[in-house]
C-alpha cells in the first residue's frame, strides 16, 4: 500500500481563512461568562517550542442542541492564537466533529440514518483507550496531545508510544512530521496501555499502543480520510491499525453489529463497539454503536467504584451493579490499599474478582442480566414565570407522573426539608415525580437530588433546564413577567399585585445558576434537557416529551398530538386548591398578607430563594 500523496493535503482557501478568524472570536467570546450564564467554551493556552497553541473545549451539553450554538463541533481543537505572530492564524490539530451513539440524539436513530445517509458504510473497532492528536507543528516538530491537553501524563506516553512504533518501522519523527506537515493534518489515535491506564477492556501486553483510527485535515469544517488510506498510513509509520468492516447498505452493517450484540464478543473478545463512518451528502457523518453488555456495564462499576472510594453518590442503571457496589464497598473497608490507584490500575483485577464472586455464589451469568428501568425524578431548573407548574400538570395527565409542589408547602421555616421530604415520599409510591420548584440554586439543586440519591439511589433523575444563555436577561424578565401579570391571583404564592414584582423577578434571575453536569450540585442528573424560557407552553412540552422519549424509550412512550393538546389545555386552566387572596387566617399568613390588607401599603416584598414573602418597611 502507498502512502497519499502530497497533495492530498487541504488548506484554508481565504474565504475559508476569514471565517476561521470569525470563529476564533466567537470562541473567545463564548469563553467569557456572564452573570446568569455559564462559559460554554473554556480555553488554555501552551508553548510548545516557542510557538503559542490555544486549547479549546465546550462543554459536552452543548453539542446536543439542534441546531449547535458552538462555532465547531471539533473535539480536540488546537489553534494558534487571533494575533499570530508568525502569521495567519492557523489550526495545529483537529479532532473529529462529536458524534453519538445510535438512539443518543434524533439523528442517530435508525431510521434518520436509513432515510439521510449514504454509503459505502465503513465501520471500525471502537478500541477503548484514550484519544491522542498528533500532528506537525512545523517540518520538524511533531505535536502530541490528548483530547484537550498538551504536556500532560496521557500525551507524554503517546508520545513514548509514537517513538516505538516508528522505531518498530524504522521510521523517524522528522519523517512523519514532514508528512503531517505537507498534508496539513491531524492523526487520530487511540491510547491503549494497561501498564499505563486501565481502562474498561483488557489489553495484554501484545496488544498495546497507539491505535490509528482517523486523519482529518485541519480545517474549520470537518474533512476526514476515508478508512483505507488511514490503514495505509497505519501500515507505513508502524501503528496498530483498528478492524476495518466496510458494507455498501447500512442494513448490512446493523446486522454486523446485531450479531455482536447478540454474542457479547466479536472475534474472541469483548469490544467497547463500532464507529461508522458514510455521508449526508456531501459531507462526512460518522456515529458509533456502543454495546450495554459486557462493555457500559462494567464501565458502570468501575465508575461506582470511584464514587465509593471518593465517598461520592453514584448512579446505577444495570441490575448487577446493585450487588457489585454492595460486594466492593466491603472490599474497600477490608482492602483499602488495593484501591489506592484505583484510577488508573486495579479496574480489570477488581472486575475479575467481583466476577468470580459472584459466579460462585450465583447460577446466573452476571453479564446476561436484564437492565432494570428505574424510578425518574423530574427536577426543573427555572426561574418565576416559566411555566413550571403548567408543564408538571400536562406530564401528570399524559405520563402519571406525581406532581410535587413547592408552593403547596404551608411552613417556610425548613422548607427545603420538607420539599425533599415530599419528594421521597412520593418516590416511595410513585414511579414517575416531578419536583416543582425554582431549584435556581445548586445549593438547592445539591440538597434536593443527594437526599433523593440516599433514599433511591437507582433513581433517574433529569433537569429541566430553561437555559438563559440564548436570552438577554431583559428579554426573560418581559417574558415572565407578562405571564405572572396574565395569571393574575391564581397562584399559591406570588400574584400580580404584590408590591415590586419586577424587583423579585430580578433576584431570582439575577441569582440563576447554570446547570453544570460536572459539579458537584449537578453531578447525579442523568440527563438535561434544555428548554427556552421564552418558548411557548406547546413547543416547550413537545421538547420535554422528545427528550423523555429519546432517553427512556421503554419508560415513556410518546402520546399522539391530541392527548398533549388535550394535557395542555388542561394544564393551562389549571388554578391551585388555595390562591393567594384565601391564605388569610391559614399558616399561608405568615407568608402573605391579602392585597386587600390595609398595612400592605406600609409594606414591601422580601425576598428569599424558596418563598416571596411581605415584610414591614
Amino acid at each position: 500500500m502507498s502512502l497519499p500523496a502530497k497533495d492530498f493535503g487541504k488548506f484554508m482557501t481565504p474565504e475559508e481563512q476569514d471565517g476561521f478568524e470569525q470563529l476564533l472570536r466567537s470562541m473567545t467570546d463564548m469563553s467569557q461568562s456572564s452573570p446568569g450564564s455559564q462559559r460554554i467554551v473554556l480555553q488554555k493556552t501552551y508553548d510548545v517550542s516557542g510557538h503559542t497553541i490555544t486549547s479549546w473545549r465546550s462543554i459536552d451539553f452543548f453539542y446536543k442542541k439542534n441546531p449547535c450554538p458552538l462555532p465547531t463541533q471539533a473535539r480536540g481543537f488546537f489553534t494558534s492564537s487571533l494575533d499570530n505572530v508568525e502569521g495567519k492564524p492557523r489550526i495545529y490539530a483537529r479532532g473529529y466533529d462529536k458524534f453519538f451513539n445510535v438512539n443518543e440524539v434524533p439523528k442517530t436513530k435508525w431510521d434518520w440514518i436509513r432515510a439521510n445517509t449514504q454509503g459505502p458504510y465503513e465501520m471500525t473497532i471502537k478500541e477503548d483507550g484514550c484519544l491522542i492528536l498528533v500532528s506537525a507543528i512545523d517540518e520538524t516538530t511533531l505535536l502530541v496531545t490528548s483530547k484537550h491537553a498538551i504536556y500532560v501524563p496521557h500525551s507524554e506516553m503517546a508520545s513514548v508510544w509514537v517513538d516505538k512504533h516508528l522505531a518498530l518501522a524504522g521510521r523517524t519523527r522528522e519523517e512523519l512530521a514532514v508528512f503531517m506537515h505537507e498534508r496539513n493534518a491531524t492523526a487520530v489515535f487511540e491510547l491503549c496501555d494497561d501498564s499505563f491506564e486501565e481502562h474498561v477492556l483488557e489489553y495484554p501486553e501484545e496488544t498495546r499502543g497507539l491505535y490509528l483510527h482517523g486523519i482529518n485535515h485541519n480545517t474549520p469544517e470537518l474533512i476526514t480520510w476515508v478508512s483505507e488510506d488511514v490503514a495505509c498510513v497505519a501500515e507505513q509509520f508502524g501503528f496498530r491499525k483498528t478492524g476495518l468492516y466496510k458494507f455498501d447498505t447500512m442494513d448490512e452493517g446493523k446486522a454486523l453489529a446485531d450479531r455482536v450484540r447478540d454474542d457479547k464478543m466479536f472475534n474472541g473478545r469483548a469490544i467497547e463497539g463500532f464507529v461508522v463512518r458514510c455521508r449526508v451528502g456531501s459531507k462526512p457523518y460518522m456515529f458509533k454503536i456502543k454495546y450495554d453488555e459486557p462493555y457500559l456495564m462494567f464501565y458502570e462499576w468501575q465508575k461506582i467504584t470511584s464514587k465509593i472510594i471518593s465517598d461520592k453518590p453514584y448512579r446505577t442503571r444495570y441490575a448487577m451493579s446493585e450487588p457489585y457496589a454492595r460486594w466492593v464497598k466491603k472490599e474497600i473497608r477490608l482492602h483499602p490499599e488495593a484501591f489506592i490507584s484505583f484510577g488508573t490500575k486495579g479496574v480489570i483485577r477488581t472486575r475479575k474478582r467481583f466476577l468470580k464472586y459472584y459466579e460462585e455464589t450465583n447460577s446466573g451469568t452476571p453479564i446476561e442480566v436484564e437492565t432494570v428501568m428505574p424510578k425518574l425524578l423530574l427536577v426543573p431548573v427555572a426561574t418565576i414565570g416559566c411555566g413550571k407548574t403548567t408543564m408538571g400538570h400536562a406530564l401528570s395527565k399524559l405520563f402519571g407522573f406525581a406532581h410535587v409542589q413547592n408552593d403547596n408547602i404551608r411552613s417556610k421555616r425548613q422548607g427545603r426539608e420538607l420539599f425533599n421530604k415530599e419528594i421521597i415520599e412520593s418516590l416511595d409510591v410513585n414511579d414517575l415525580v416531578f419536583a416543582d420548584r425554582n431549584n435556581h440554586l445548586r445549593v438547592m439543586r445539591q440538597s434536593l437530588t443527594n437526599a433523593v440519591y440516599a433514599e433511591h439511589p437507582s433513581c433517574y433523575q433529569v433537569a429541566l433546564y430553561w437555559s438563559h444563555n440564548k436570552d438577554s436577561v431583559e428579554q426573560i424578565l418581559e417574558t415572565t413577567g407578562e405571564r405572572v401579570s396574565k395569571r393574575g391571583e391564581d397562584h399559591q404564592n406570588f400574584v400580580a399585585s404584590l408590591p415590586n414584582v419586577r424587583q423579585i423577578l430580578q433576584h431570582f434571575v439575577g441569582g440563576f445558576a447554570p446547570v453544570d453536569i460536572d459539579t458537584d450540585a449537578d453531578q447525579l442528573f442523568h440527563s438535561v434537557i434544555e428548554l427556552d424560557p421564552l418558548a411557548d407552553a406547546e413547543t416547550t412540552l413537545v421538547t420535554i416529551i422528545d427528550g423523555l422519549c429519546n432517553a427512556f424509550p421503554q419508560t415513556i412512550s410518546r402520546p399522539s398530538s391530541e392527548e398533549i393538546q388535550a394535557a395542555l389545555q388542561d394544564a393551562l386552566h389549571y388554578k391551585p386548591a388555595i390562591l393567594y387572596s384565601q391564605a388569610v387566617g391559614t399558616p399561608l399568613e405568615k407568608r402573605f398578607k391579602s392585597k386587600k390588607d390595609k398595612k400592605n401599603k406600609n409594606k414591601k416584598a422580601e425576598i428569599d430563594d424558596d418563598f416571596v414573602i411581605l415584610s414591614e418597611d
